[in-house]
């Protein structure tokens, strides 16, 4: 209760009044003093943003983070091992025939397959299957007639790599087919003869591409088969290799 005049009316105002006391909550108190900010007479200092350790960490480092990136990517890229386990091999070329023998067949197209198992780095197994399609050149009759040579080999494979090459000697022993007995006039087949023994001894290079798993490669080889009057030949091939 407070008398006229504004003068307190109890002790307990009296004391209030004496410490500057109002009444009101430390809340509304500790506003108090702040003059409101919807004046158009106010000056509003400029806001400042907030500076701490890690933006100025962070703005030091940038520099030093872009140059890192930037040595990372133009790095060379660490070459990938070669794969090493199961293999399949497709590829193309050409046969054509030694001796006597190149007179009666001419060059043809073959298609040679593989599969195998590399044991090591420097060593693998597998078979091989090579055909290959011939005209017959005997002299007339017949005329434009064609065969075709089947061969097929058990065989192993020796190399060696630098980086992304590799270089390999390779042989091998199987049979022969030949499809048609033309080549009996001439004496290169016995009559009703048909098939034979084979051998075979190449070698080649092949480059590993960015996928470790497939390589190309150039190969060549030379061939015998006693059986058919010792015909022998050479052979070429451009190949594709997938290794599992």
């Amino acid at each position: 209760m407070r008398a006229r005049g504004g003068i307190p009316g109890s002790s307990v105002e009296r004391d209030r009044a004496a410490r500057g006391e109002s009444g009101r909550t430390p809340g509304a108190q500790k506003g108090a003093w702040r003059p409101h900010g919807t004046s158009e007479h106010r000056t509003y200092a400029p806001s400042r943003p907030r500076r701490d350790g890690r933006s100025r960490r962070w703005s030091l480092g940038s520099p030093l983070a872009a140059a890192a990136l930037v040595a990372a990517a133009a790095a060379p890229a660490a070459a990938r091992p070669a794969s090493v386990g199961f293999y399949s091999e497709a590829g193309l070329g050409a046969t054509g025939f030694l001796g006597d023998a190149s007179g009666w067949s001419a060059v043809g197209p073959a298609l040679d397959v593989r599969a195998g198992r590399d044991l090591w780095e420097w060593l693998s197994i597998g078979v091989h299957l090579e055909a290959s399609s011939h005209e017959a050149t005997v002299p007339p009759p017949p005329v434009g007639e064609y065969y075709q040579l089947y061969r097929g080999y058990a065989d192993g494979r020796l190399g060696f790599r630098v980086g992304a090459i590799a270089v390999f000697a390779e042989g091998g022993a199987g049979l022969a087919y030949m499809s048609s007995n033309v080549l009996q006039k001439v004496r290169i087949l016995d009559p009703g003869e048909r098939f034979g023994f084979a051998f075979s001894a190449g070698g080649g290079a092949e480059y590993q591409l960015q996928n470790r798993h497939y390589a190309v490669g150039l190969a060549g080889g030379w061939w015998l088969i006693p059986d058919f009057a010792s015909l022998q030949g050479i052979d070429g091939r451009l190949y594709l290799r997938y290794t599992y």
